[in-house]
């Protein structure tokens, strides 16, 4: 997007001498921009993915969903004391509430399962204390 403002404009042209213009951005002045090149982001559990990747990358694709599905999950719940300061998905931002779907990880932050499992796909260690996930997780298995 571009500011639709006016705005004013220092213009010098080829005679050296200086002017101030008017400026304003109208819909035939504005160019799309070219995203040919930039990347394509793929949900971490989309076939998309898959079909690109190599097999050394598909086996440590499933090697990593495997760990993730090691760890424990359970169901948010306002009234134990276990979840008394437990207050919001840091990853998200969005408060906890009744019956959301939440994992645990070793180092004991926990986490809306879809934010985390998000996560954990393109980096195996706490969005919180930056402990490695794998590791924790491999040595309590």
């Amino acid at each position: 997007m571009g500011n639709w403002l006016k705005g004013r404009v220092l213009v010098i042209p080829d005679n050296g001498q200086q002017s101030e213009q008017v400026a304003t951005n109208t819909s035939q002045n504005y160019q799309q921009p070219d995203l040919s090149s930039r990347p394509i982001y793929y949900p971490p559990y989309s076939s998309s993915l898959l079909q690109f990747a190599t097999e050394e990358e598909q086996i440590q694709l499933a090697k990593r969903i495997g760990l993730i599905q090691h760890l424990p999950t359970g169901t948010y719940d306002t009234g134990g004391s276990s979840t008394k300061n437990l207050r919001e998905c840091v990853i998200c931002m969005v408060e906890f509430s009744k019956g959301d779907s939440i994992r645990f990880l070793p180092c004991l932050h926990t986490y809306h399962v879809h934010c985390i499992d998000d996560w954990l796909m393109r980096s195996f260690i706490c969005p919180s204390c930056m402990e490695p996930v794998d590791v924790a997780l491999l040595n309590t298995l």
